[in-house]
């Protein structure tokens, strides 16, 4: 329930920046950029909200039904504006694929420092 209870303040704290600042990005994004930085921090644990996003990731489908739904109804613009809508969905794909290959690389590469720094102190 707590890893609910973080994700859902941080969602939260990334609407309200949005909305009071008219930030042109979406609230969603702006919380899980306030997440992503409270984890490389360490003011929330990994452990904390673990449970909460595994169980998000394993019913992730029902999040994407009714974007999908609402596509459809768009396909004569799509088919219209089909050079513009590729190139937007391939850069996003590739924005995407690279900020998450950078989290993960920069979390990884703490991890193993942390790991140096204890088994350093613990030889000493």
């Amino acid at each position: 329930m707590r890893g609910f209870a973080i994700l859902l303040g941080f969602w939260l704290a990334g609407e309200g920046i949005v909305y009071a600042t008219g930030a042109p990005l979406p609230g969603q994004v702006v919380g899980m950029l306030l997440l992503l930085i409270a984890l490389l921090r360490g003011w929330v644990k990994e452990a904390w909200i673990k449970d909460a996003a595994d169980l998000l990731f394993s019913r992730m489908m029902l999040f994407f039904a009714p974007v999908i739904a609402g596509v459809m109804m768009y396909i004569p613009i799509i088919r219209a504006h089909w050079l513009p809508v590729a190139g937007a969905v391939l850069l996003g794909t590739l924005g995407v694929l690279a900020a998450t290959g950078g989290a993960v690389t920069v979390m990884t590469s703490r991890r193993r420092n942390r790991a140096r720094q204890e088994d350093y102190h613990v030889g000493a």
